[in-house]
């Protein structure tokens, strides 16, 4: 790697930090060169303000959910199996700091178009391997007419609500959630448990 690309991951990372520790009222490129450990110049020279470091932090941001979620997707098995791994993937709580980041960013594509059109994109790239994996889904449980993009994109935004609740109660049972949904959805039997005689 080079300096000037070591320079811009290492801006990159404090602005997070700012972003998800200390919040949006201290976001700003002063304060992010103070934490990065590099002049404010220098945080200008990468970034030409706040809202380039802020479009630059959301496609960053996509190493924690995107990312995971399109390998997972593209993995090995059948789609049911990849499925299953999505969801205990999902179902594994988020840290705080990674919510915070992505609550933050959701406030600065609310003030800002050109974020929310970058977080937009995020979003819509986040459905995409769902949609893509109900097509698999439906092709292998042979399920006609089954209208895997509407499936997936509610799937994909069910899923991401499910994961922002239980960054405030952990207890929630996500994984069971989006399992009986998706078994529901494509009609499979779901595991059932010998039942004990009194």
């Amino acid at each position: 790697m080079s300096r000037a690309a070591e320079t811009r991951a290492r801006i990159l990372d404090a602005a997070r930090r700012v972003l998800a520790e200390e919040g949006l009222e201290r976001f700003t490129t002063r304060r992010v060169a103070e934490l990065a450990g590099v002049s404010h110049g220098m945080v200008h020279y990468h970034f030409t303000d706040k809202r380039e470091l802020a479009l630059a932090l959301v496609v960053h941001a996509r190493l924690d959910w995107v990312e995971p979620l399109e390998e997972l997707v593209d993995g090995p098995g059948s789609a049911e199996k990849r499925m299953r791994a999505v969801i205990a993937w999902i179902a594994e709580p988020a840290t705080i700091e990674t919510m915070r980041l992505h609550q933050g960013l959701f406030v600065l594509a609310l003030q800002d178009d050109a974020v929310r059109e970058r977080l937009a994109a995020e979003f819509a790239r986040w459905r995409a391997p769902f949609v893509t994996l109900f097509g698999q889904l439906a092709e292998e449980l042979g399920l006609d007419g089954f209208d895997s993009s509407s499936v997936g994109d509610a799937f994909a935004v069910a899923a991401d609500g499910l994961v922002q609740q239980q960054s405030l109660e952990p207890g929630l049972p996500t994984a069971r959630v989006l399992t009986r949904t998706f078994e529901q959805l494509v009609g499979r039997p779901q595991r059932r448990r010998p039942s004990s005689r009194r």
